[in-house]
């Protein structure tokens, strides 16, 4: 029996590799042909980082053991582009490696690391701090997934806390306990956008201090304390850092809505996926091209391409953009619809109508 597949390249090959892998398992003798230009097209380049069921079958960025968490190496000053929607149709973002940060209240905490000023670099040293109370590794990648990750604030808390104990290695406190429980419920969480004015003034005027309230008596005072040693060096440097005021801010507005000893948000698949899959994707230092492994895939288990052919079956199609982004939202959609594809033209391989 004889297939032709008629479509985009990642998608058209997606499909070619399930109905051979099917056909294999049946002991079907098929050959599969895809109708697809295989030159001029962009790679999809990493390092990357998704859940995506589909490419791992595939063996795409698979490692042993890890289950459907696909991890695609890339150069080692690239940031790594992660999402934790599953299938990697949306909500990518980016997560740097050179220790620097991607995120802009990220790299305010590394400038104030490196600040001459010793009242700056405690604001960082206390950070790391309760980083490592919470049993986090004091990665500046960690708070990338913590600012960055497209998710909710208080999703964003766990996968950030996962991440962290991932590569530390440690279990760490629970976070809701240094929280009371007491917040009127009047209050509303920070928005998520930032305002320098608007950041400036609520330390000025105490708009935080509902959420400082919020706090055990273990945590408060540290952190009134931590909110007024910002306060005086936003007027000495005209608020160079009050990005990661409200970053933080925005978080424990969100967090001490919670009851006392409460749970987190219970993290999903794809979400701790890609938890445990930052610290794979950060020691990767080999570039590899996601399409170039499906294709590899493709033609190991026989599958040819070729430039035309008699009752083709269309898959999927749709041009292939060059922004890096875009690029991998558009390769896992296709590859996905390829899956969804196949599933379809199976039951006609096998029992053709008549």
């Amino acid at each position: 029996m004889n297939i032709v597949l008629r479509g985009s390249l990642p998608g058209a090959t997606t499909a070619g590799i399930i109905l051979l892998t099917r056909a294999r398992q049946l002991g079907l003798p098929i050959q599969v042909q895809v109708i697809t230009p295989t030159e001029g097209h962009e790679p999809v380049l990493g390092p990357a980082v998704l859940y995506a069921p589909v490419l791992a079958s595939c063996g795409v960025g698979r490692e042993a053991g890890q289950g459907a968490m696909v991890v695609v190496p890339g150069p080692p000053r690239a940031p790594v582009l992660m999402t934790a929607t599953p299938h990697g149709v949306d909500g990518w973002f980016y997560v740097d490696r050179t220790g620097t940060g991607y995120h802009p209240a990220t790299q305010a905490y590394v400038r104030l690391s490196r600040d001459p000023r010793v009242a700056a670099r405690k604001l960082s040293k206390d950070i790391r701090r309760v980083m490592e109370l919470l049993g986090m590794q004091p990665e500046p990648a960690v708070l990338d997934v913590l600012f960055s990750a497209d998710v909710s604030p208080l999703t964003r808390l766990s996968i950030a806390l996962r991440a962290g104990r991932a590569l530390s290695g440690n279990r760490g406190e629970p976070l809701t306990r240094y929280v009371t429980g007491d917040v009127e419920a009047a209050k509303d969480p920070l928005p998520h956008v930032f305002n320098a004015e608007d950041t400036a003034r609520r330390l000025r005027d105490g708009g935080f201090l509902w959420i400082l309230d919020g706090l055990s008596p273990a945590l408060r005072d540290r952190a009134e304390e931590w909110f007024q040693a910002a306060a005086d060096l936003a007027a000495e440097d005209e608020g160079r850092d009050l990005v990661l005021v409200h970053a933080i801010a925005e978080l424990a507005s969100h967090l001490v809505q919670l009851p006392a000893c409460s749970i987190l948000p219970p993290l999903g698949a794809a979400e701790d996926a890609v938890s445990v899959g930052l610290g794979a994707a950060l020691s990767t230092d080999e570039e590899q091209d996601a399409l170039a492994e499906l294709q590899r895939m493709y033609r190991f288990l026989g599958g040819t391409y070729v430039d035309d052919g008699p009752h083709a079956w269309d898959v999927c199609d749709a041009p292939s953009p060059t922004e890096h982004v875009e690029r991998w939202r558009w390769f896992c959609t296709q590859v996905r619809q390829g899956r969804k594809r196949a599933e379809e033209l199976w039951p006609m391989m096998t029992d053709p109508p008549q």
